[in-house]
């Protein structure tokens, strides 16, 4: 038995000495002459044999040493197709590998479906695996991830596990197809390829955002129960979950009492009566929950515009009643009114006006600051021609229509010295009187009469010339003239013009004089 080997990497088919099996044969001429044949073990042509020669030589078809590594021939000498005289060998060919194979993955694709997003660098994905029916260097494989990794994933070249390098976010990216190769560890190294697909599970790692950062509104007051203010919108990246709305707990007790949100529209609406003059302006803040771990808060500012529904409010500190002397000067303050409009702008600005009681126009009013009113002297008083004023003054915004409201001042006009004594008789007095009349004897009485009142009304009589010789008395209080008891004597004289001086009680005094002749 003759052995002999070949190797199966030659490219080419052709004649190619392989082993030489030799027989010999002691007869000598035709008889001596030997041919070769297999006659087994060559059942795929993978070789032939030169008849003549006995070198046996690769077959027209490839040898592949991984369907088969060694191939057991049987080779035949012999003298003639039907002599007796032949001889055989068994010829065992072992083929020696090349590295013809190409890595083959278990799977085309691989898949791993519902990665937590949360996954820690270091998780494990999945694992490939290729086999290289090669052996030695050319049956080792190396993976390596080509693309679609996108620097998150990373594979250990030897054992084909796949495992995490940086976190994963679903928001960013669901999925991931990498492309993978398995190259064996000889020349030419052959590769193989497969592709691995991953898709992340979304998880609630991300927080609520709403949609603006603050959010502001403008509505009127008294604006009705139910109207919608407006409404707050948030968006979950996650996705999971119904997004609900509620107001911090934090928020003012007022405006929790004044508004109510839908936790699942984020509408606002009004729930109470709204008043500016209780409360213009409204900070609420919104929270939205999407069932996370992660909330998020939005402030909305609610701003309340005035409605003229108020009417101006005297104050209590008004003056309701003065009294002015009447000799009070033009254009001198006499009382001071307060009136407050809680509404906002023109709504709440205050106007005074004299609207009834002001007779002869001797008063006037301004306003000032648009919430005082001032009482002016506007023309000389007299109180001898009125001496009390009932005064109605009115104080009315500037709404659209303006509401008003009225107030009373009662102005008392205080008596001044300013009218002298008048006595009646205007022309004077003529008497005549009998001399030795008695004393005491009634002469006459002056009267006069004065228009102020008080001190400035009471009357004093006197005698202020013609009485030299004291024939006559006067009574100080009644105006009463009358004979002292040395009577008249119309020897020593028989005529007396009296100056009679009337003077009232004021400060300073005011005075008449009237000439009576007796």
């Amino acid at each position: 038995m003759t052995l002999g080997t070949i190797r199966k990497s030659l490219a080419f088919i052709g004649i190619f000495l392989f082993i030489q099996v030799q027989a010999t044969d002691a007869d000598e001429g035709v008889n001596g002459r030997v041919w070769y044949r297999i006659v087994k073990g060559n059942e795929n042509n993978n070789f032939r044999i030169n008849p003549s020669t006995g070198l046996v030589m690769r077959g027209s078809r490839p040898l592949d040493r991984e369907r088969n590594s060694s191939h057991v021939l049987e080779v035949e000498a012999y003298n003639s197709e039907q002599g007796p005289m032949r001889s055989s060998v068994r010829v065992i060919v072992y083929v020696e590998d090349v590295n013809d194979e190409v890595p083959v993955f278990t799977q085309r694709q691989y898949n791993r479906v519902g990665l937590r997003e949360t996954a820690g660098i270091g998780t494990s994905v999945a694992v490939v695996r290729a086999t290289d029916r090669d052996t030695g260097n050319g049956g080792l494989v190396s993976y390596k991830i080509l693309s679609g990794s996108e620097g998150k994933f990373e594979i250990d070249e030897s054992t084909g596990l796949i495992t995490t390098i940086d976190y994963l976010d679903y928001e960013t990216k669901t999925s991931y197809l990498m492309n993978i190769s398995a190259t064996d560890q000889a020349p030419p190294n052959n590769q193989g390829f497969c592709s691995v697909y991953v898709s992340l599970l979304n998880e609630l790692d991300e927080a609520v955002q709403f949609s603006n950062a603050t959010y502001e509104a403008v509505i009127m007051e008294n604006i009705p129960m139910g109207s919608e203010v407006l409404r707050v919108q948030a968006r979950s990246i996650d996705n999971l979950n119904q997004i609900t709305y509620k107001f911090d707990p934090n928020t003012s007790p007022q405006a929790l009492s004044l508004f109510k949100i839908n936790g699942v529209t984020g509408v606002i609406t009004v729930k109470g009566l709204v008043d500016r003059e209780k409360g213009d302006l409204y900070i609420l803040t919104v929270v939205a929950d999407d069932g996370g771990p992660k909330v998020d808060s939005t402030v909305v500012t609610i701003t309340v515009l005035d409605e003229n529904d108020n009417s101006p409010q005297f104050d209590i500190t008004s003056d309701s009643a003065v009294s002015v002397p009447e000799d009070c000067a033009v254009g001198k303050r006499i009382a001071l009114v307060l009136a407050r409009d809680p509404d906002a702008g023109s709504n709440g600005q205050v106007t005074f006006s004299l609207i009834s009681g002001n007779i002869g126009h001797v008063f006037e009013i301004h306003t000032t600051n648009n919430t005082y009113g001032e009482v002016f002297v506007a023309k000389p008083l007299d109180r001898e021609l009125l001496d009390r004023y009932t005064l109605r003054i009115q104080a009315s915004d500037n709404g659209v229509p303006p509401r008003k409201n009225d107030h009373i001042l009662r102005v008392n006009i205080l008596d001044v010295n300013d009218n002298p004594p008048v006595i009646e008789n205007l022309f004077g007095y003529n008497i005549s009187v009998n001399e030795n009349v008695g004393g005491g004897t009634s002469v006459v009485q002056v009267q006069a009469t004065d228009r102020d009142i008080g001190l400035n009304s009471v009357l004093s009589y006197y005698i202020t010339q013609g009485n030299e010789d004291l024939t006559f008395r006067m009574d100080r209080i009644t105006g009463e003239i009358a004979t002292r008891p040395s009577p008249p004597d119309r020897e020593r004289q028989e005529f007396y013009r009296l100056v009679v001086t009337v003077e009232d009680e004021g400060n300073p005094s005011l005075s008449t004089r009237k000439c009576l002749w007796s």
